[in-house]
C-alpha cells in the first residue's frame, strides 16, 4: 500500500433521496482528500435518479444503476466489485461520516498491514441527524475468541476494510436480503486480524425504516443471521474443540425460536434455504460435534 491510498466509500441507494445529499455532503468535507465515492442505485423510484445523475460529471464520482430491484446483498457486492481503491468502506445514504473519518481509517491501516477490518464507534441520531448518544456496542474482540462468537455488534459501523484481503474471501454473499454487513464482517475476519478503534467517526441515523435492525424486521433479521453465522461455521470447519463452537448452540435455539414463531414455514426461510440450505449445513456441523 503506498503512502496515499485510495479510499473508495460505497453507497448502496435504494430510495434514499431525500437524505442522500446530506450524506454526500460529510463526504466531500472529508480532511483526506483521495477518494472516490461509488455509488450503486438499487432500482429506486422517488427522486434518486435524478440526485445520482447530477454526479456523473464529477471526476471522483462513479455512479451506476441496476436494471431493477435486487436487494442489498446483490448491490453491495457489486459496489465492492466496482470500487479501485485500496481501502473500501460503506456509508450507508441515510447517514453521515465525521470530517476526519477516512484520514483515521487510513492510518490505521497503514500502520497495521495485518489487520483486514477496522471499525470505529457511532453516533446514534434522530431522523434529523441530531446525536442520541455514542454507541458503546463496539469494542475489541479479545485474544482468543471471534466475531462468530463474542459480544452481539461488536463489529459496526464505520466498518472499513482492504480490497486486496477481500479478494481472499468469497465476498459478500449477493443473495443476502438482510445481514449482508455480518456476513462481510465473519469473512473479513477470517482472511486477517480485526481492528477497533474507540471512537465516533459516523452518524447512524435510527429509525428511517432502512435500519433493519431498529425498525419492525427483527424477525427477518434473526433468519438472515442464522444463515450468516452458519455459513461461517462451515467455511470454519466448527467442531468440538473450536472455539467458534458455542455459536452452535446459539444457532439451535435461533431455530427452535424461529419454528415457535412458525417462521420456519414462511416465504422468507423458504426463499434462504433454498437458496442457501443453511439447516443443511447446520446438521452436518452438529452432526460433526457429537
Amino acid at each position: 500500500m503506498n503512502d496515499n491510498p485510495l479510499f473508495s466509500i460505497m453507497i448502496a441507494n435504494h430510495n434514499d433521496g431525500k437524505y442522500i445529499r446530506e450524506a454526500l455532503a460529510s463526504v466531500e468535507k472529508q480532511t483526506y482528500k483521495n477518494y472516490e465515492v461509488v455509488i450503486v442505485d438499487d432500482g429506486s423510484n422517488d427522486d434518486s435518479n435524478d440526485i445520482l445523475k447530477e454526479l456523473e460529471s464529477k471526476s471522483n464520482y462513479r455512479v451506476f444503476f441496476n436494471d431493477k430491484n435486487y436487494g442489498c446483498g446483490y448491490t453491495k457486492r457489486k459496489c465492492v466489485e466496482l470500487a479501485k481503491g485500496d481501502i473500501c468502506g460503506f456509508l450507508d445514504a441515510d447517514d453521515a461520516l465525521t470530517k476526519d473519518a477516512l484520514e483515521v481509517m487510513v492510518e490505521s491501516h497503514m500502520q497495521h498491514p495485518e489487520v483486514s477490518i477496522a471499525y470505529s464507534q457511532y453516533y446514534a441520531c434522530d431522523k434529523g441527524l441530531n446525536t442520541l448518544y455514542i454507541s458503546t456496542h463496539q469494542c475489541d474482540i479479545p485474544e482468543g475468541q471471534t466475531f462468530l462468537n463474542y459480544k452481539r455488534g461488536a463489529i459496526s459501523q464505520f466498518a472499513t476494510f482492504k480490497k486486496s484481503l477481500y479478494n481472499n474471501t468469497l465476498g459478500i454473499n449477493a443473495e443476502y436480503r438482510i445481514a449482508e454487513d455480518l456476513d462481510l464482517y465473519l469473512k473479513m475476519e477470517e482472511v486477517g486480524k480485526t481492528l477497533f478503534i474507540d471512537r465516533p467517526l459516523y452518524y447512524y441515523r435510527c429509525g428511517t425504516g432502512n435500519n433493519t435492525s431498529l425498525d419492525d424486521n427483527l424477525i427477518k433479521a434473526a433468519h438472515w443471521e442464522i444463515i450468516a453465522k452458519t455459513e461461517a461455521c462451515h467455511r470454519r470447519n466448527a467442531n468440538p474443540n473450536s472455539i467458534e463452537m458455542p455459536i452452535i448452540k446459539e444457532i439451535t435455539d435461533s431455530i427452535v425460536f424461529l419454528n415457535t414463531k412458525k417462521i420456519l414455514q414462511s416465504k422468507e426461510y423458504k426463499l434462504g434455504y433454498y437458496l442457501l440450505h443453511p439447516s443443511k449445513i447446520a446438521k452436518n456441523i452438529l452432526f460433526h460435534c457429537k
